[in-house]
């Protein structure tokens, strides 16, 4: 299964990767059958409504970029 509901993450061990780096914030992760069911569910609407907030997302993050003195930090 290759899919990307999340820009950089094309499989399930990508994603297991991001849930491990935001463990402090979200808690922990889902387990590896539950993430595969969930991915399972989801149907073509719902991965572009994802895709368009994530869009959303990121604008919004580069906007603020260019507004912060001296640009992006990195």
């Amino acid at each position: 299964m290759r899919m990307s509901v999340q820009p950089g993450v094309v499989n399930l061990s990508e994603a297991e990767q991001l849930q491990a780096h935001h463990t402090g914030l979200l808690g922990k992760p889902a387990s590896d059958s539950a993430t595969r069911r969930t991915l399972a569910a989801l149907d073509e609407r719902t991965l572009k409504r994802i895709a368009k907030a994530w869009a959303r997302a990121r604008r919004h993050v580069w906007q603020l970029l260019r507004l912060r003195p001296g640009g992006s930090p990195g």
